[in-house]
């Protein structure tokens, strides 16, 4: 039996236009989102549109079976991009839990296209928490996106600030994981237009509250003509909230 699971049109579920999360019986999460001219940065589909989609499904897969009142929060999220994402169709992902201790858990995951193509493999670690009060129950924050709220979000650049509003959300009012990987992903890629993301590897140290000020801070690693490596940290009030490292490569064939 599959289980369908609502995504509410608000929030960054609703800025990537995702639609319905399944689980089947055998605890596999998928769900999936259409991917347009909405999304394109220099002609392409960035690789961090998928962050909130593969975010919230390995987010799923480790709080399934939670006792009530508990949560996870992201700990890390690693996405590694195989191949170019489409510019139009939609992409489907899936997410399944792996192992589970006393702290936290790993899930793994893919991302495909309409016909099957694997275009990218997905983990999160996530760590253990007392649900805040309401969240189990509720289960979505976030205003509706407004006009402008994702041209904003793909327009991100290092140094200038971005202010977090409702719409970037998560369930316990703080940016969500997905968001933060993204703009790790916009940010590094601006700097390097001629390349592509290869991957991303997202730490996150503590909450970004809603209404903050958020600078995304770079620092170059390595700037070769085939390969850079460039860190991203997600600053607020001069402190690290998120930590990234964005590796790019050249742009390759989608066949």
């Amino acid at each position: 039996m599959t289980v369908v699971l609502p995504v509410v049109e608000t929030g960054p579920e609703a800025l990537v236009r995702m639609s319905e999360l399944t689980v089947s019986d055998d605890g596999e999460f998928r769900g999936s989102m259409p991917v347009g001219p909405w999304l394109e940065v220099e002609g392409r589909t960035p690789a961090g549109a998928v962050a909130v989609l593969v975010d919230d499904l390995l987010g799923y897969a480790i709080v399934a079976d939670l006792p009530r009142g508990h949560w996870s929060v992201s700990a890390e999220i690693t996405l590694d991009v195989l191949r170019p994402l489409p510019t139009s169709g939609r992409l489907l992902a899936n997410a399944r839990l792996v192992h589970a201790d006393a702290l936290g858990a790993y899930a793994t995951g893919t991302v495909t296209d309409e016909d099957g193509l694997l275009l990218a493999s997905t983990s999160q670690r996530g760590r253990y928490l007392v649900a805040p009060e309401g969240l189990v129950e509720e289960g979505a924050w976030g205003g509706p996106p407004a006009p402008g709220d994702l041209e904003r979000l793909l327009a991100a650049r290092a140094d200038e600030p971005v202010t977090t509003t409702d719409v970037h959300a998560n369930e316990s009012g703080n940016l969500h994981g997905g968001v933060s990987m993204f703009l790790a992903d916009l940010v590094a890629g601006a700097l390097r237009p001629d390349l592509v993301t290869a991957s991303v590897h997202i730490a996150y140290t503590r909450g970004i509250p809603i209404g903050a000020e958020l600078i995304c801070r770079t620092t170059t690693r390595h700037a070769g003509r085939s390969l850079a490596v460039i860190d991203v940290d997600g600053m607020v009030d001069g402190r690290v909230g998120t930590t990234a490292r964005v590796v790019l490569h050249p742009p390759i064939s989608a066949e």
